[in-house]
């Protein structure tokens, strides 16, 4: 069976998109930026010249702070709890083997200290405050919160967990989200963790798909308290998602016009993916659902997923393996892309980079 890495997404007709903005974006110049450090090596060029680090660094999220570029990304065992690297252009990366969150913190289970995706912003007081998801002493993953006064950290955790769900099964992948006058708060529950039918479940298995929705709420302007309530923004289709949605980012195209992107399936599946879909407010009901990136062998990536956009507008962050089938000896490694956002009237043709293998 043929694969594909797509790099841009079909567009419905244009009697179907209430707005030219819910059109079509582009993926492109993915590539390798040198990485630097004396005991690790930057791997060989391919075709999409390869990964920007020869390290495991998932679930990927990206600063700006000045002329300074930082990302951040899930737990890697000897990389720390929160891993972090830096960049003079976005392009040429620098692991610095510091921990950006060295302490946990007190609720934090500690037969599981792993941190999973994190988001870093800096908030109107000028802190620098970390969400990312915990998994709480004798229950499930909790939304935490930690701040810092430089990015690079360390970051302190609060006392108490931000945001927990039990029942619903956790809470993981929270994201910061900026609309220019309200902060917001963007995560998935996760269902799956509860079991059902999905191939990515870590309870009993069931006929039923377990919902998986991308919830988003509004918080203080300094980020650390919740404002109303959540609202269910995307769910998973089924048998299409493999019950599965996760690893939210948005971005506002301008007024009345937000992205948000997603993952689908299980990370560790080669159908493990990058979609999008479009809104007129961060917490409306996001359809016109597109896929932006897949597998494909010639690129090499495989599983690329979990991305975040930077506050440029253009560069992304996701990781992607590079090898089919999650073998034992590949990693989830960081990869920088570029995206373009459409302009005028969509419905002009379609643009798909599509190679095949």
């Amino acid at each position: 069976m043929k694969k594909s890495f797509v790099l841009a997404a079909v567009a419905g007709l244009a009697t179907a998109l209430p707005s030219p903005d819910f059109g079509d974006i582009e993926l492109f110049n993915v590539t390798e930026g040198e990485f630097e450090h004396g005991d690790i090596q930057a791997r060989a060029r391919g075709p999409w010249n390869g990964p920007v680090m020869d390290i495991s660094f998932p679930d990927p999220t990206l600063l700006i702070e000045g002329k300074v570029w930082y990302a951040y990304a899930t737990s890697g065992g000897s990389t720390g709890h929160i891993p972090l690297a830096t960049s003079n252009d976005g392009n040429k990366w620098t692991w610095t083997k510091k921990d950006a969150l060295p302490d946990v913190g007190s609720w934090i289970d500690p037969s599981n200290r792993g941190i999973w995706a994190p988001s870093v912003f800096k908030n109107d007081k000028g802190k620098y405050v970390m969400y990312f998801s915990g998994k709480r002493n004798g229950a499930r993953r909790c939304v935490g919160v930690a701040t810092a006064d430089s990015p690079a950290g360390p970051f302190n955790v609060t006392d108490k967990p931000f945001i927990c769900d039990d029942a619903g099964g956790g809470i993981i992948d929270p994201v910061q989200f900026d609309d220019g006058n309200n902060r917001w708060i963007i995560f998935k529950v996760d269902g799956n963790a509860l079991g059902g039918k999905t191939t990515c479940t870590g309870g009993p298995k069931t006929g039923d798909y377990k919902p998986t929705p991308i919830r988003i709420q509004r918080v203080s302007r300094d980020g650390l308290t919740l404002q109303g309530n959540p609202k269910t923004i995307l769910n998973h289709n089924g048998d299409a998602d493999d019950g599965l949605i996760e690893g939210p980012a948005m971005w506002k195209r301008r007024p009345g016009s937000y992205v948000l992107f997603f993952s689908t399936h299980c990370y560790n599946s080669d159908k493990y993916d990058i979609q999008y879909a479009w809104a007129t407010s961060p917490d409306g009901d996001f359809a016109h659902r597109k896929t932006l990136a897949k597998s494909g062998p010639n690129q090499p990536i495989y599983g690329p997923g979990h991305m975040d956009i930077a506050s440029d507008g253009t560069t992304i962050a996701f990781h992607g393996r590079d090898k089919p089938g999650n073998p034992k000896d590949t990693k989830r490694r960081m990869y920088i892309g570029k995206i373009k956002f459409p302009e005028g009237d969509y419905s002009e043709g379609i643009k798909v980079i599509n190679y095949q293998g």
